[in-house]
């Protein structure tokens, strides 16, 4: 019994799609943030790839460097020193001077900073702790939104490092500098705003974005409580493919959006390179060496990149950089309005991309033509790099954050799978189609074409081979006055035994056509005492089918329908076994004097009476004795005389009620004179019989 997936291969096919997708949601379930770890990773690659080397000089840093602290002595500054630099700042034009560090110990000079923030558009740092483990409480914290309620997704802190109540009276606005470090240490995300006792703070660039909006702080307390607030989102099968977790909007700054994660987390969009963020040290800026157009309308990031300072972060764009570019990138990406998010319906993106990959790989693997097993591997890799160019092109073109690693890893082993479906279907057709080839012609021929490609040559090989011809008498007429299928059931006992017979005596049939076989030996290998296998499968042919020919006869059967009975001649010598004929339809046979000489003997086994005639050349090759010399015939269409010659023990291969029958016909012969079992009586006559010259 055939197996059910071999004649129904689309079965094969959805078993093996069903089986890549329980093998990914497997891998998901074992390795929960495995496929999350790896699209951060390559999208670090998107973010190197995709970076802008055009300058920006919205957002400028001024940097606390090596230089600085050379000219100006070592950190921490007095606070005199910090107050003459936010004097530098707001005289050189920037629009506002955020501060990528907390003042959380009093120290003297608090009242000289604090007096100039209270004139000057200041967002100061403060730092919160997401570790639960971890709680400190240094300084003050402030900047909390107007809004009462906390939002329900933002993450909660319960310790943190803010600023000396002293620089926190005159109500300066303050954003949080608390990043997300990844597994790898990484800074992908900032949480936009964070929890702390029922309040919500924002971070460092959305502070510093609507402080800009306020302008000038007139009176003092201008820069407390931001207006940010979570926008309302509308459920919608389209607003989820396209709308994020949730967003925060201001009233102060119409037309920003800022889309948030499921955690309330910013995703910072890298968007320019480390060389194109402009930066100025901090001493220049003291001393005024700076030009005079650089920071008018910016944004001044002070932050410190100098060695020691501790503010070392690992961004997509680099391994070792200052946590002020997370800021400047983050500032960078508000005011363009490209801050990246994760739609709502990321795992609809994700069936989506899966649907179309494995309709182009079943495409690919209902094509027979192509050697589909073999193209589906590569179709899987393309594919999945395909799907990773689509998540870099929607996150660079549009900010879409889509999850690919799922689908493209589903593309990839549902190609593996189909592969190696297909690789069955293909070995087993191929099984099927090498069973039905040597069921046509022989073992060794349909092998050896299974291994070449089609060709409209000549290909034969000249061998000495043994050749067997057998052929039922009389079976034209019995076919015609009986069933068909009877007639057929006939056929196909006899070539069963044949076949059998001629394969245990290792022997190979090159041809059956009709009611006719021909067999070889030692043409595909090579085979000492072929002569002698010929000889015994003969024999053992006339006994194993005598029973099947030995079938009474029809009552209906016309006079004329003799019984069935099997000629067999046999002969040996040089011939050639090969394929003929054009590529696209080709023959295969042996060709040369003993097929000839074999197929003849085999018609002359009825006009001679013996069930087996062996040729010369073949009988030169057996033992004198295992032979007997019939006499010398001109074989039809034959130029000269061959001796033919019957086994010595031809008696024992005739039935017995066929001895009976000839002897009887013996006993009325010889009362003409003639010879017992010998062809009829024109034979004997030189001048008459067509096919011998001379008695024996």
């Amino acid at each position: 019994m055939n197996p059910f997936w071999r004649d129904h291969p689309w079965w094969l096919r959805a078993v093996a799609v069903a089986f890549a997708a329980a093998l990914v949601m497997l891998v998901q379930l074992v390795f929960p943030s495995a496929f999350a770890a790896a699209e951060s990773v390559m999208g670090d690659l998107s973010w190197r790839l995709g970076a802008s080397a055009e300058a920006e000089r919205r957002v400028i840093i001024v940097d606390i460097d090596e230089a600085s602290l050379q000219k100006l002595g070592p950190w921490p500054w007095p606070r005199e020193t910090m107050a003459r630099l936010s004097e530098r700042l707001d005289e050189a034009g920037a629009a506002v001077q955020a501060f990528d560090m907390a003042f959380d110990a009093a120290r003297p000079g608090d009242a000289a900073l604090a007096a100039v923030w209270a004139r000057v558009p200041v967002v100061a740092g403060q730092v919160f702790s997401l570790d639960p483990a971890v709680t400190p409480h240094a300084g003050v914290v402030g900047g909390a939104l107007a809004a009462a309620a906390c939002p329900a997704a933002a993450p909660v802190s319960q310790g943190y490092v803010g600023n000396t109540a002293a620089l926190m009276a005159a109500g300066t606005a303050v954003g949080h500098l608390t990043p997300r470090t990844e597994f790898d240490g990484v800074v992908r995300k900032v949480p936009a705003l964070v929890c702390h006792e029922g309040r919500a703070y924002p971070s460092l660039a959305l502070a510093s974005l609507w402080r800009a909006a306020q302008g000038p702080a007139a009176v003092p307390g201008a820069g407390a409580g931001a207006d940010w607030q979570v926008q309302a989102q509308r459920p919608s099968l389209l607003a989820d493919l396209t709308q994020p977790a949730w967003a925060l909007v201001s009233p102060s700054l119409p037309g920003i959006w800022v889309p948030l994660d499921a955690q309330g987390d910013m995703r910072v969009p890298y968007r320019s390179q480390r060389s194109a963020l402009a930066s100025v040290s901090a001493e220049r800026v003291l001393s005024g060496r700076v030009d005079p157009g650089l920071l008018r309308g910016a944004i001044a990031l002070i932050g410190t990149t100098a060695f020691g300072m501790v503010d070392v972060t690992a961004t997509p764009l680099s391994a070792v950089s200052s946590g002020v570019e997370v800021h400047a990138q983050s500032l960078a990406g508000l005011l363009d309005h490209q801050v990246p998010y994760a739609p709502r319906a990321a795992l609809a993106w994700q069936i989506m991309a899966g649907l179309i990959g494995v309709a182009l790989l079943l495409a690919l693997a209902a094509r027979r033509r192509g050697a589909p097993a073999k193209r589906l591997p590569i179709a899987g890799v393309l594919l999945a790099l395909a799907t990773y160019a689509v998540a870099v092109a929607m996150l660079l073109l549009q900010n879409l954050w889509l999850p690919w690693v799922a689908p493209a890893l589903f593309m990839l082993l549902a190609a593996t799978a189909l592969a190696t479906a297909e690789h069955a279907l293909t070995r087993a057709q191929g099984e099927r189609l090498s069973a039905h080839l040597i069921a046509y012609l022989p073992a060794p021929v349909a092998q050896r074409l299974m291994l070449t490609d089609p060709s409209g040559s000549v290909q034969v090989d000249r061998r000495n081979i043994s050749v067997l011809a057998a052929d039922i008498r009389n079976f034209s007429a019995f076919a015609l006055h009986r069933n068909p299928l009877e007639t057929a059931a006939l056929l196909h006992a006899f070539y069963c035994i044949a076949v059998d017979v001629v394969e245990q005596h290792g022997g190979v049939v090159e041809n059956v056509v009709g009611d006719s076989v021909l067999a070889v030996w030692n043409a595909y290998s090579d085979c000492a005492d072929h002569p002698l296998r010929a000889l015994q499968a003969g024999k053992e042919l006339l006994r194993a089918t005598r029973s099947l020919l030995a079938r009474p006869l029809d009552s209906a059967d016309p006079p004329v329908v003799q019984p069935l009975a099997l000629g067999v001649g046999i002969e040996c010598g040089q011939a050639v076994v090969g394929s003929f004929g054009p590529a696209r339809r080709r023959a295969h046979t042996a060709l040369g004097e003993p097929v000839g000489v074999a197929s003849r003997l085999q018609h002359m086994t009825q006009d001679l009476s013996m069930p087996l005639l062996i040729g010369p050349q073949l009988a030169a090759q057996l033992p004198k004795q295992g032979t007997e010399h019939l006499g010398d015939y001109l074989l039809e269409g034959m130029t000269r005389q061959y001796a033919v010659y019957a086994p010595a023990d031809w008696v024992d291969l005739v039935p017995s009620e066929q001895l009976w029958s000839r002897a009887t016909t013996s006993s009325r012969s010889a009362a003409v004179d003639e010879p017992p079992f010998s062809a009829p009586t024109s034979a004997h006559d030189p001048q008459q019989d067509p096919h011998r010259q001379h008695g024996a």
